[in-house]
């Protein structure tokens, strides 16, 4: 009986104190109807200081021909591997508008970031099909509310670049 309730005892305390990943982002992409068969997927960047990002001239060509790469903040994807953005796969729920919940792990809290989102096309290389771009004012250690992203919708002039971060 004692060895069973310090058993329970261990798992009680393992289940305390700070996680041993970061905090999360969740946010929420949605897409204009016009890019549903376009694309492959998204790239998805934290941007650190982002109030000094005009999000208007962000979302027009791609984002690491704009930024720094010392700039882009290393998350983590779905299956633990470090990166500087994050590649997610289409997996979008049909409606109108198209959505998908998705979320980076591993996040450091800290303050000014911006979070941009890039449309890749079904191309090899891809080429950048659209974006957005939403400023986040802070993320914490503890649970982050989810960013609700502008819809991305196509370029209104398309740009023949290959917006990965990671080639």
């Amino acid at each position: 009986m004692r060895a069973a309730l310090a058993a329970l005892g261990g798992l009680l305390l393992a289940g305390c104190g700070p996680s041993p990943h970061g905090p999360a982002l969740p946010f929420e992409l949605t897409i204009s109807a016009a890019l549903a068969d376009t694309i492959s997927g998204f790239q998805v960047s934290l941007v650190n200081k982002g109030s000094s990002l005009d999000c208007t001239q962000v979302q027009q060509n791609c984002l690491v021909k704009q930024v720094s790469a010392d700039r882009f903040v290393r998350v983590q994807d779905a299956s633990g591997v470090e990166h500087a953005a994050v590649v997610v796969p289409l997996k979008l729920v049909a409606g109108t508008p198209s959505t998908q919940n998705t979320e980076l792990r591993n996040v450091p809290p800290g303050k000014d970031f911006a979070l941009v989102v890039e449309a890749l096309s079904k191309l090899s290389p891809p080429n950048l099909v659209g974006s957005s771009c939403t400023y986040v004012p802070e993320i914490t250690a503890g649970a982050n509310a989810a960013v609700l992203t502008q819809t991305i919708k196509p370029l209104a002039t398309p740009v023949a670049c290959d917006p990965r971060v990671e080639k």
